[in-house]
C-alpha cells in the first residue's frame, strides 16, 4: 500500500473509536489506516459471525461477507448474528443487515455465494486481507492459493470440539514460493467439515478473538505487518503452541 501522508482523524472517528485509539500500536494514525482497509470474510458460521462483529466494530473501511448457506436452527447456539426469525434466510444478507447499524464508517456488502463464484464477478486484487472462516478444508486450500497468487494477506481459522487452529500468511510482503495452507494441512481423502463435529460456542469465540486481535493490529499498521504463523490451540488445557512458517517452500 502506498504510504499515506500523516492525517488527523475527524471528530466522529475520535468519538466512535476513542477507546481503541488509546491502545498502544493503534493510536490515531492506526485508526485512520483501519478506515481505509478492505477485507473479505469467507464463511458466516460460528467463526465468521463473531469475526464480522469484531472487525466491523473496529472501524475497517470495507467488508465483504461471503457465504452461500441459509440459517438453520442447529446454527443458533454458536452463530451470534442469527435468531429463530432468520431460519431459511441467507446468512450473508442477515449479517449485513445487522452489521449496517453498528457504525457509518464501514461499508458492508453481502454475497450469498461461494468464494469461487464471487471471484467471477468481483475484482479484489486491491483488498488488504482475506479471512477464511469456512468449515471446508478444500475451501481453505483454494482461498490460500488464490491469496498467494494475488499477494493478498491471508488468515484462516478452524475449530473442532475444544481445539482450534489459527493460520496466517503475509503474502502481501512475500513471494510465490511462500507456503500455502495445503503445505501444512494436505488435502485428505475426505473433506472434513464441522457440520459433523462436536463444538461449543465459547471455543469459536476464543479462536476468533485471537485472530481478530492479530488482524486489527496488522491492518492498523501502514506496512500491514501480519506474522506468518500457525497457532495450535487447546482450550481445555489452555495451551497455545506457535509455529513460525519462515523457510517453508511451497510446491503447489
Amino acid at each position: 500500500m502506498v504510504a499515506l501522508d500523516r492525517q488527523e482523524p475527524n471528530d466522529k472517528l475520535l468519538e466512535q473509536f476513542g477507546r481503541q485509539i488509546l491502545v498502544p500500536g493503534i493510536d490515531e494514525q492506526g485508526q485512520l489506516q483501519l478506515s481505509k482497509r478492505k477485507i473479505c470474510i469467507i464463511g458466516m458460521g460460528a467463526l465468521g459471525t463473531i469475526a464480522s462483529q469484531y472487525l466491523v466494530r473496529s472501524g475497517i473501511g470495507e467488508v465483504h461477507l461471503i457465504d452461500p448457506d441459509t440459517v438453520e436452527e442447529s446454527n443458533l447456539h454458536r452463530q451470534i448474528n442469527y435468531s429463530l426469525n432468520d431460519i431459511g434466510k441467507y446468512k450473508s444478507e442477515i449479517s449485513q443487515n445487522i452489521l449496517n447499524s453498528i457504525n457509518d464508517v464501514t461499508t458492508i456488502s453481502s454475497f450469498p455465494t461461494t468464494f469461487e463464484e464471487y471471484l467471477k464477478e468481483q475484482a479484489i486484487d486491491h483488498f488488504d486481507l482475506i479471512f477464511d472462516c469456512t468449515d471446508s478444508h478444500q475451501n481453505k486450500i483454494f482461498s490460500s492459493k488464490y491469496c498467494k497468487k494475488k499477494f493478498i494477506s491471508f488468515v484462516s481459522i478452524s475449530i473442532n470440539s475444544s481445539d482450534g487452529i489459527y493460520f496466517s500468511q503475509n503474502y502481501k510482503n512475500q513471494n510465490k514460493t511462500s507456503s500455502c495452507f495445503e503445505c501444512l494441512f494436505p488435502q485428505s481423502k475426505y473433506d472434513h467439515r464441522c457440520l459433523n463435529s462436536a463444538m461449543i460456542g465459547p471455543v469459536a469465540g476464543f479462536v476468533t478473538s485471537l485472530a481478530c486481535t492479530k488482524i486489527i493490529f496488522a491492518l492498523a499498521n501502514q506496512d500491514l505487518r501480519l506474522k506468518s504463523e500457525i497457532c495450535l490451540i487447546d482450550l481445555l488445557t489452555s495451551d497455545i503452541n506457535k509455529l513460525q512458517l519462515a523457510g517453508i517452500k511451497c510446491p503447489h
